[in-house]
C-alpha cells in the first residue's frame, strides 16, 4: 500500500485510553461528597456519602493500577517500533452481531485478529456498529503487538 494512499484511523494513544473506566468512579465520589457536603442535617445521608466516596476512591486506584502500566507497557511497545506489520486485504470478516457476543474477527494474509468491541483496552476495537472502519475487502496495514491491535492505516 503506497504510503501517500494510506490514512491512519486509529492509533494507540492519550485518545485509545479507557477513560470511562475511570470516569464511572469519579462519578461517585463526587457523589459521595456532595451527599457529606450538602446534607448536614442528616447524619445517616453523611455516612453514606462518606461510605460511597470511600469505596468508589478504592476502585479508582485499582482501576489505575490496572489500566495505567498496561497502557504503558502497550504504548511503549508501539512507540519503539517492536511491533510486527501485515498489510493487505481483510479477509474473513465476521463483524460483531447486533444481539449476542460482541467479538469482531477478521484477518489479514492468513494473520486473524480478533477482539471484544466492548472492552475497556487502549487496543483497536472499534466495531462497524460503533463506527469501525475495518470492513470486508478493505485494503488495510496493522501494527500489532501480543494481540493487540495498535494502529490502523486504510486505503482510501
Amino acid at each position: 500500500m503506497p504510503q501517500l494512499s494510506a490514512h491512519t484511523v486509529f492509533e494507540i494513544g492519550l485518545r485509545s485510553f479507557p477513560w470511562g473506566r475511570l470516569l464511572r468512579p469519579a462519578a461517585f465520589i463526587v457523589g459521595g461528597l456532595l451527599l457529606f457536603r450538602f446534607c448536614r442535617n442528616k447524619q445517616i445521608y453523611q455516612v453514606t456519602g462518606i461510605i460511597v466516596a470511600s469505596l468508589a476512591s478504592i476502585i479508582l486506584l485499582i482501576s489505575l493500577d490496572i489500566f495505567v502500566p498496561n497502557f504503558v507497557r502497550l504504548r511503549r511497545v508501539y512507540t519503539s517500533g517492536k511491533t510486527s506489520i501485515v498489510e493487505g486485504i481483510v479477509e474473513n470478516f465476521q463483524p460483531a452481531p447486533a444481539l449476542g457476543p460482541a467479538r469482531e474477527s477478521f484477518s489479514v494474509h492468513g494473520i486473524p485478529f480478533s477482539y471484544n468491541v466492548l472492552d475497556d483496552t487502549p487496543c483497536f476495537h472499534n466495531a462497524p456498529l460503533r463506527g469501525g472502519p475495518i470492513r470486508a475487502g478493505m485494503n488495510v496495514r496493522i501494527h500489532y503487538n501480543d494481540g493487540c491491535i495498535q494502529r490502523v492505516d486504510v486505503q482510501r
